[in-house]
């Protein structure tokens, strides 16, 4: 049974509301290392965290919404005896 798109939009939102903060909860202390060692600059370090961001919660979400279900083999009972 699939999900009506409107609790498919309301799963994906959560998904990447919840990927977006563990990414920049994870990118804080690099950036601040980054920063503080004079690596790269304020705007330099903003810009890398929000790619990496990006891309590390587009790609869980999208996973984890797109990939196919998995079909039992055989119908419920049948088999059974």
């Amino acid at each position: 049974m699939s999900w009506p798109i409107r609790l498919r939009a309301l799963s994906f939102a959560v998904t990447m509301g919840v990927t977006i903060t563990e990414s920049v909860m994870g990118s804080i202390p690099v950036a601040f290392a980054l920063w503080y060692f004079d690596i790269a600059n304020g705007r330099t370090v903003l810009e890398g965290v929000i790619v990496v961001v990006a891309v590390i919660s587009l790609s869980i979400s999208i996973y984890s919404h797109v990939r196919p279900a998995d079909f039992p083999n055989r119908a419920p009972g049948e088999g059974v005896l």
